[in-house]
């Protein structure tokens, strides 16, 4: 069937025909004005994303011909003038209007299948700087990645929210996870948070749906560089112990931002993760709103402030993992690039406070 024919066909079924570039097994149809990304994801395609809302730019995707209208902002979008120029667009917010080609990078890891399973809370312990730790035990065994985050939901409510994994998924792949912690930051009208805070919330009935995004895919072996802010070291957490653990060689550099001494959390956590570890974690907490006439000893100002050349850290062959509100994760992006880090070597999860 010539291509003519087949533009014909596909036009006069309501379905669009994707090509993508140098990788005719990834072909695939989806229908007319679907979003990219969702509809790939939907045929068990392994297409590279983390948020899923136009802001990580982990779906950057060039196209090479057709028609596809973005959704988003540009003005807004993480895509640099130079990328809008050369033809990328975001998948998550790409309607596709017909026939396309395009050039991605598929198939960089296996995806895991989504999942919804029910659980009850196991423990609610509020920690510094508005923070409340929550463990959900399962009542199945639910597969995830490093990295990765669930969206949940009280029983019976329609309010849901994403929150990222705490702790490394078990060691084999072929077992699942009996429980699952979060670190949940208070948020002024924040319906989810402000709900959480109410009370304790042990023995509540909930539901965890997921896992969504990619955060930790890289070079197993490769030392690694995490920088978050607030309740951004959750998956800092996840990913550095199962790298850790996975790994007998890679090493690796905490930088915890939060305002203040008080604000400090989950450092006992950190700590337990240095122990099993000897030598291999280094944990660099910074403050940037702490008092100047306080007894603080370490480092101050934003979470950039310690990147340098004393850090230690050789950036040119580093993996490295932010976590945190979207002004924070840029701003540490264009200092690591500064500092000669590889772009494809920068894994980001940016947060979207819903309050």
């Amino acid at each position: 069937m010539d291509q003519a024919v087949a533009s014909s066909r596909y036009a006069t079924e309501g379905q669009c025909q994707i090509k993508v570039k140098d990788n005719e097994k990834s072909q695939f149809v989806i229908n007319r004005n679907d979003m990219l990304l969702k509809s790939a994801l939907d045929q068990g395609m392994d297409y590279p994303h983390n948020c899923r809302v136009g802001v990580c730019g982990q779906c950057k995707t060039r196209l090479i011909s057709g028609d596809v209208t973005p959704m988003v902002d540009l003005a807004l979008s993480p895509l640099t003038n130079d990328e809008i120029n050369e033809g990328y667009f975001l998948a998550c917010q790409g309607k596709v209007r017909g026939d396309i080609e395009i050039e991605v990078k598929l198939g960089q890891h296996q995806p895991i299948p989504e999942q919804q399973v029910s659980g009850k809370v196991s423990l609610w312990r509020r920690l510094p700087g508005e923070v409340i730790e929550l463990r959900i035990a399962l009542d199945r065994p639910f597969f995830y990645e490093a990295g990765q985050y669930g969206f949940l939901a009280e029983s019976g409510s329609f309010v849901r929210r994403c929150f990222s994994f705490t702790d490394a998924p078990p060691a084999d792949p072929n077992v699942g996870a009996n429980e699952v912690g979060f670190l949940i930051k208070r948020l002024p009208g924040g319906q989810f948070s402000e709900w959480i805070f109410e009370r304790d919330r042990t023995g509540t009935k909930m539901w965890l749906h997921g896992p969504y995004g990619i955060m930790g895919n890289d070079d197993i072996d490769a030392d690694g560089l995490c920088i978050a802010g607030g309740t951004g070291l959750a998956p800092v957490l996840s990913i550095v112990e199962q790298r850790l653990s996975a790994s007998a060689t890679a090493v690796f550099t905490v930088i915890f931002g939060v305002q203040k001494q008080q604000d400090l959390f989950a450092l006992d956590k950190l700590h337990a993760l240095s122990e099993a570890s000897p030598g291999r974690l280094q944990v660099v907490p910074v403050l940037s709103h702490e008092p100047e006439d306080s007894s603080w000893p370490g480092a101050r100002g934003l979470v950039t402030a310690p990147l340098d050349d004393k850090l230690g850290v050789d950036y040119s062959n580093v993996s490295s993992f932010i976590c945190g509100s979207l002004p924070m994760v840029e701003a540490v992006e264009r200092r690591l690039l500064e500092l000669g880090a590889q772009a494809e070597r920068i894994h980001a999860d940016k947060f979207i406070p819903s309050g």
